[in-house]
């Protein structure tokens, strides 16, 4: 995995709770909270990719994972998932195959369907197995990024859709605007 090496850092309102250890300046104003809601899910998706945004949506809101914001990265998830199952079951189907109109046991009909013979006589993993590993490892990707694996799930943080107020600090005043600006927003 590339990218997220080491422990991801602690959020600000903890660091500060904690005595800020590292004595270095704290930037208050980091770390965002979107509202917690499922996006809709993107007519591109196939019908396995379409099960998979179902079947985790609901899930991922509960958890309080999920904004507007990660429909895209949702989608990507979704159809790795998607064409995984599809490829799965594909290759079971070529396995079935073997084994019934060749008679071969199932394990050399796995053995089979995962290799192919080159002109020269070496033995080369088949293209549906390539593919496997590649969809494989995308959807192993994708769920770190939604903290979906256990190893994942000490690194992602939950929306709460509130800033977190920090005693002493008291939250941004709010200013209305001036000129001509206070006619830009009729609800003021």
């Amino acid at each position: 995995m590339t990218g997220s090496r080491g422990p991801l850092p602690k959020p600000t309102a903890l660091r500060l709770l904690e005595g800020n250890a590292g004595k270095r300046a704290l930037d208050l104003s980091a770390g965002v909270n979107p509202q917690i809601v499922v996006p809709s899910a993107p007519k591109h998706l196939g019908p396995e990719a379409r099960k998979e945004w179902k079947r985790i949506t609901p899930i991922l809101f509960e958890l309080g994972l999920i904004s507007g914001l990660d429909r895209a990265a949702l989608a990507l998830y979704c159809q790795a998932v998607g064409r995984l199952s599809e490829l799965e079951t594909a290759f079971n189907g070529q396995v079935d195959r073997l084994v019934a109109d060749k008679k071969m046991p199932y394990s050399d009909a796995v053995y089979e369907a995962s290799y192919s013979t080159t002109p020269s006589g070496y033995a080369q993993q088949s293209v549906i197995v390539q593919l496997l590993k590649s969809h494989r490892e995308q959807v192993n990707r994708y769920l770190m990024h939604f903290g979906l694996s256990p190893a994942a799930r000490g690194r992602v943080q939950a929306s709460n859709y509130v800033q977190p107020t920090l005693p002493g600090i008291d939250p941004k005043p709010e200013t209305r605007p001036t000129g001509f600006a206070m006619f830009t927003n009729p609800n003021r």
